[in-house]
């Protein structure tokens, strides 16, 4: 698939097993896509909807407020959206940096509201990771096969762009472009994650069940007990029978873990 071209086979997601909602991504088979407000990064998709200076000439300013009093408005006559274009553009609004400022707050419900985020990963053996997401090792690392849940959820599969300044929108923007730009940057701080992200409009908070043949691997928690370990296994072995098994080690020698078969 010409799309997926360059990203991983196997893409991870960690979870805790004393979840009992985490516990469901293999008991039941259910994936979870999450809204932005459910991030532990604040700015995680609620990046400003702001404009490069350098394209806030007065032409397009005035394009731009046309655009949008149009949708506002459809019911007024083109001489009527003019002369509203006109009277907020002499307030100055865009040139001070104060457009996106009054309708913030609506702007991101709007995202709350409309899009579902699953976040994945190409790493399984990542400390941080591990220790975040996994209640400190005590929860599992499930990989999945990223043609399966592209072609399941339907949405958008692409890595996160991490960046040290937060990115600008387009001012004319046909393509989508602005709403990717918002949903898939973060901060530099964040690269160690290399996130990969499904999204898909109008799902926020939503379940979706994925079948057993997207489960390629499970790896297991360097802190879960043996009773745990055992309950994992014998779940995951009955359903995801042709999935690879391992567990996390302690590497002794560097600070890093082993990913070690079970056999």
């Amino acid at each position: 698939m010409e799309y997926l071209k360059g990203i991983p086979d196997i893409l991870y997601k960690y979870r805790d097993w004393k979840d009992e909602y985490h516990k469901k991504v293999i008991t039941e088979n259910e994936l979870f896509l999450a809204s932005r407000q459910r991030f532990n990064d604040p700015f995680d998709s609620s990046i400003p909807y702001r404009y490069n200076d350098a394209e806030l000439t007065p032409d397009n300013i005035f394009l731009k407020l046309r655009e949008i009093e149009k949708k506002l408005y459809p019911h007024l006559s083109e001489s009527q959206i003019i002369n509203r274009c006109y009277e907020i553009q002499k307030t100055d609004r865009f040139t001070s940096g104060e457009y996106w400022k009054d309708g913030y707050d609506e702007y991101l419900t709007a995202v709350d509201a409309r899009f579902g985020i699953l976040s994945l990963t190409t790493k399984r053996d990542n400390l941080l990771m591990w220790s975040h997401y996994s209640n400190s090792h005590k929860g599992y690392c499930i990989g999945f096969d990223k043609e399966i849940l592209f072609e399941l959820l339907e949405g958008t599969l692409k890595r996160i762009d991490y960046t040290r300044e937060m990115p600008f929108i387009p001012m004319f923007d046909e393509s989508g472009i602005g709403a990717n730009t918002i949903l898939f940057a973060k901060s530099s701080e964040w690269e160690y994650e290399d996130e990969y992200r499904i999204t898909k409009h109008f799902a926020a908070d939503t379940v979706h069940k994925f079948p057993n043949e997207a489960v390629k691997e499970i790896i297991l928690g360097l802190k879960l007990t043996e009773d745990e370990k055992d309950e994992i296994l014998n779940i995951a072995r009955s359903k995801y029978s042709h999935a690879k098994f391992y567990e996390a080690t302690m590497n002794l020698s560097e600070f890093k873990l082993d990913i070690i078969p079970i056999l």
